[in-house]
């Protein structure tokens, strides 16, 4: 057994402190410890950023790759309606100058139609979408 090493306190002489040699070992090996946690946590932690920055990325690709789609879509339904709009005015002034009350009724009821119409209104339940949208199961995070 070592014999223990005085150690003086800040306080002065008077209140030295003793420790062994096994007190000073276990403290070598708590800080050689304690580094090894730290520079494996710090990895660890780094590693999760990385992978939080990839799934970040990941889903900004997603998300521009949807919105070129949706934006495509759009253009395509807005230009056959576009086509469509123009087709329908033609003939209904076509009807307005024929004089046939029966050709600008079916018109005017094809424009109303047309009006209450939208591109999207069959292809999902957007009230369920809408409903979900921002919630705190589902937050929008940008």
């Amino acid at each position: 057994m070592t014999e223990p090493i005085v150690v003086p306190s800040s306080a002065g002489p008077q209140n030295s402190i003793d420790i062994s040699g096994g007190e000073a070992l276990s403290a070598l090996t708590q800080i050689v410890s304690a580094a090894s946690d730290y520079g494996r946590i710090r990895q660890q932690e780094h590693t999760k950023r990385e992978a939080i920055a990839a799934f970040e990325r990941s889903e900004l690709r997603r998300l521009q790759a949807a919105e070129t789609t949706l934006r495509l879509y759009f253009d395509m339904v807005f230009a056959e309606r576009a086509k469509t709009n123009m087709e329908l005015f033609a003939r209904l002034d076509q009807a307005v100058a024929s004089g046939d009350p029966q050709m600008v009724h079916a018109v005017v009821r094809g424009i109303v139609d047309l009006a209450q119409a939208s591109p999207l209104k069959d292809l999902g339940d957007f009230g369920k979408f809408w409903g979900e949208l921002g919630t705190p199961d589902n937050p929008i995070e940008l």
